[in-house]
């Protein structure tokens, strides 16, 4: 769903988009909702976009005059709209109509908005960068210290004594032999 948003912001898809800013189409339509509306397609008694003194409005198409006027209705007003629009200002007919995905279209749309988007974005990635920094460090100092505490009990099994950290785990009496030193071989 948010690809198709995406494509449809930048022109890619057959669709014009706009958002729903008033309960006039309630409860077909609730406001913040977002339409996407196919250009230069209508039918009577479906909703469609057109552009009345400038703004693009949504409302059902109630009839398609002789002259090329249209009446128009709100599915929440009780009357036909005041206006008389031409068929050449209507953009299209409403196809599908995401609650609440106007909200968000107005608000990205908007540079203050979308800047925060990103702001966000980068501050989640960052966050993540850390704490995958921070499980990894504890998971080398948990194996370092899984590390020394195996080594010190190799040590104190080999001697019979107990290493304590920063003591050698073999005195200065005691010397190692290896199996290639001439007194390895006697």
């Amino acid at each position: 769903m948010l690809g198709v948003f995406v494509l449809a912001l930048c022109g890619l898809l057959p669709f014009k988009i706009y958002a729903v800013q008033t309960g006039s189409m309630s409860p077909t339509i609730p406001p913040a909702s977002a339409v996407f509306v196919k250009p230069d397609v209508y039918h009577v008694g479906q909703p469609i976009s057109f552009y009345e003194h400038g703004s693009v409005v949504t409302h059902r198409l109630m009839a398609v005059h002789a002259d090329g006027t249209i009446e128009t209705k709100g599915d929440a007003n009780a009357t036909i709209d005041p206006w008389h629009v031409s068929t050449k200002d209507i953009i299209g007919e409403v196809v599908y109509s995401p609650p609440m995905l106007g909200y968000w279209l107005v608000y990205l749309r908007n540079p203050l908005g979308l800047l925060s988007i990103l702001i966000a974005a980068l501050g989640c990635w960052q966050i993540w960068a850390f704490a995958s920094v921070d499980a990894q460090n504890e998971s080398d100092v948990k194996g370092a210290a899984r590390g020394r505490t195996n080594g010190r009990r190799r040590a104190s099994k080999v001697t019979g004594r107990r290493a304590r950290s920063g003591q050698p785990a073999y005195s200065a009496q005691e010397s190692r032999v290896s199996p290639l030193s001439p007194a390895g071989r006697a």
